[in-house]
Formats: structure tokens, C-alpha cells, sequence
């Protein structure tokens, strides 16, 4: 009886009406790419604060000497793209180890290529903007990511928005620097484009907003950041009218339904679908879009964070939604996940419904190529 009241919820909750408010849908039907040249963070400003900063975590993230062109410069695969599905079966339980074996060439990209954006950001050395300029270029004149399919393996169209997640928003850091060429930034950009709308062409559920979890928001990732590097601006709003289902998706206690239907995985994935999110507002917000104070369906974005705090807080509150034992916490003494960087450069202070504050997680550099690479040297106070 239980169970069913508890699928209840989720249908009612993912069927309701998420259409923002009137007010609301004109912030979204009047966005737009005002500067295709901005990243997620203003790359020159971010330099010289990085030039006197003190903060022990940023220094220590300064002292990071990895780069592009000391980085593994993998080739573009060739042949069809086949990846093995993560989990052994089904959506959760044991992870099959030969996914990570076939994704090894697409994380040495992200890696250098976000590296080398970091160091980019960090020293204004050129030589790391053409680096990762070149081999972007390398991929894009393969016209890699455009051969799978999604009923042949759905696992490489979740590995293409990761990778194109991680790609877009290293190029959008060093995108503007002269040593690139027009032609590069032509056939890079392009490039990306055409993998955006291919990837898009793969849903199995166009318009279905009922299927629309972690990996919709990673594509509204990927179009957010792509639309703002081609001034695509239907591929822009594409991305924030992603953003505005999702926040207005959301249980009456800030949790996202369709994570939560994760089992041990469930708050995992409430952190995992919000990375994506948080990555999206950053780069809306260099366009002149607040999407962090946007409300849907009564919720803005702080209402899943908070709840991913006090349900780590106290795991009993997962117990509603998953029997089982959850595999994450934020407080479970590991790092915590980089999207958090920028979420306490915005939102500093108490962690909402607590007594903790972001510091106590923040202790170490904070690293992900999936949100574009040193998250610590981006966005964590310079003092």
C-alpha cells in the first residue's frame, strides 16, 4: 500500500502542470545569447583575482600542474560507437567494469581539455588555448559523436552528453584567445552544433516530459552551452526551458521524483542531476538570465539543494523513497562534488536547514571535466 501511494506521488508530481509562471515564461521567451565570447565565469576577471589569491584551497589548485600539452592527446575513435551499459542490469546494483574501459578515450579528452582550460584561466599562456583548440579540431574534422545510435547503445548517448558537456564549456574558456583560428572556431563550433542536434534527434521520448531525469538536464547542458558558443538562440532557450521543467518537476520537499526511483543510488542522483542544473544557471547568468532565483511550480533550484543537505543530514528522510541503504551522503567525509563550488560562490554562509556551513565541506580542490574541469580555480574565493 505504501509503495503504491509512493508511485502515486511520482506520477501526479510528474504529470502536474510545470509551466512556469507568466512572469517567468517571458524571462525564458526573451533570453538570449548576448555574448556568444562568455563563458560560465568572466576568464579575464577571474586571472587577476587568481593573481593575489590567499584562499589555501585556491593556492593549492594554482600549485595543479596538469595542462593540455603535457596531457594525453588521445585520436578520435573511428567505427561505430558502442558502450557498454554502466550498471550489470537494470538502472542500479554493480557496475559493469567494461564501460569504463570503452569511455577511457572520451574521458583523456576531457581531461586535456579541460586541464588545459584551467591552466588557461589560471596563467594566460596561449600555447594551452591552441592545444586544446587543436585537438578539438582534430575530433571535429573525424566528425566523432555522430555515429550511434541510442536503441543500439543508449550508454554512448549518456557518454556523448557527458563529453560534450565537458568539451563545450573548456572551448567557451579559452574560445576568445587570438591564437585560434577563425577557421578552427568555425569547424570546432559547427562541429559541436551538429553533435548537439543529432544528440537531441536520439530521444526515444521526444516531448515526454514523464522521461525527463538526470540525462535531459545534461542535454539542456550541452544546447545552453553550445547555443551560447554558435548564438543558437532556440538551442539556448531549448537548454533553460529544460532547466524550468526540471525545478517545477520537483516533490513538495525539494527532492527530484525520478531519482529518487534510483533505489541505494537515489540521493547519488539527486547530487548527479543537479550538477547539470547548477551549470546551466552559471552560464545563463553571463547572458544576463538569473535562473537561480527563477520559481516553477513554487521551487526555485535552492529547494533540491536543500534537500540534498538534510536528507544526507539524516538519511531516515530517504527511507520514503528507497529501502535500501543510500552509497552517498554530503557528509560522509569524501569530497564533496565540484557543482558545490560554485554553488557556495553564489550562496555563501549556512547551509539551509542546518547548522553546518559550506566551508566544513570545502577543504580540498574541487575537480570534475564534466562541468568543465577545476571548479576550485573557477569559482571558489581568490581570499
Amino acid at each position: 500500500m505504501r509503495m503504491q501511494f509512493r508511485k502515486t506521488l511520482l506520477a501526479l508530481s510528474l504529470f502536474a502542470s510545470v509551466l512556469p509562471s507568466d512572469a517567468q515564461k517571458d524571462l525564458l521567451d526573451k533570453a538570449s545569447v548576448t555574448n556568444p565570447s562568455a563563458s560560465f565565469l568572466d576568464v579575464a576577471a577571474r586571472r587577476s583575482a587568481l593573481a593575489t589569491a590567499t584562499n589555501p584551497r585556491v593556492v593549492a589548485a594554482l600549485k595543479d600542474k596538469w595542462d593540455c600539452t603535457h596531457s594525453e592527446q588521445p585520436a578520435p575513435p573511428t567505427g561505430r560507437m558502442i558502450v557498454p551499459h554502466h550498471y550489470l542490469s537494470g538502472s542500479n546494483g554493480p557496475v559493469n567494469p567494461e564501460e569504463a574501459t570503452a569511455t577511457v578515450v572520451y574521458q583523456q579528452l576531457q581531461n586535456a581539455a579541460t586541464d588545459g582550460a584551467g591552466r588557461y584561466v589560471a596563467t594566460g599562456d596561449r600555447a594551452e588555448a591552441t592545444c586544446v583548440a587543436n585537438l578539438l579540431a582534430r575530433w571535429a574534422a573525424a566528425k566523432t559523436l555522430l555515429d550511434y545510435s541510442y536503441k543500439e547503445s543508449s550508454q554512448a548517448w549518456y557518454q556523448v552528453e557527458w563529453t560534450l558537456s565537458s568539451i563545450s564549456l573548456a572551448y567557451s574558456v579559452v574560445q576568445s584567445d587570438p591564437a585560434i583560428t577563425a577557421d578552427q572556431r568555425k569547424q570546432i563550433s559547427g562541429w559541436m552544433h551538429d553533435v548537439t542536434i543529432y544528440m537531441f534527434d536520439q530521444d526515444p521520448h521526444p516531448d515526454d516530459h514523464a522521461h525527463e531525469n538526470n540525462h535531459s538536464y545534461w542535454r539542456a547542458l550541452c544546447a545552453t552551452s553550445v547555443g551560447v558558443l554558435t548564438a543558437d538562440n532556440n538551442l539556448y532557450r531549448r537548454g533553460l526551458e529544460q532547466y524550468a521543467r526540471a525545478i517545477g518537476q520537483m516533490n513538495p520537499d525539494g527532492s527530484l521524483p525520478l531519482e529518487m526511483a534510483r533505489h541505494e543510488n537515489a540521493l547519488h542522483y539527486q547530487s548527479f542531476a543537479l550538477e547539470p542544473l547548477v551549470m546551466i544557471a552559471e552560464l545563463a547568468a553571463h547572458q544576463g538570465t538569473d535562473l537561480y532565483s527563477a520559481r516553477s511550480n513554487g521551487h526555485t533550484i535552492a529547494d533540491a539543494v536543500d534537500f540534498l543537505v538534510r536528507a544526507s543530514a539524516n538519511l531516515d528522510l530517504m527511507k520514503q523513497y528507497a529501502s535500501e541503504p543510500q552509497t552517498f551522503s554530503l557528509f560522509n567525509g569524501k569530497k564533496p562534488p565540484a557543482w558545490v563550488e560554485f554553488w557556495a560562490a553564489r550562496h555563501p554562509g549556512e547551509l539551509r536547514s542546518t547548522s553546518e556551513t559550506w566551508s566544513t565541506l570545502l577543504k580540498q580542490p574541487l575537480s570534475d571535466s564534466t562541468i568543465g574541469g577545476n571548479a576550485t580555480l573557477y569559482a571558489a574565493p581568490a581570499k
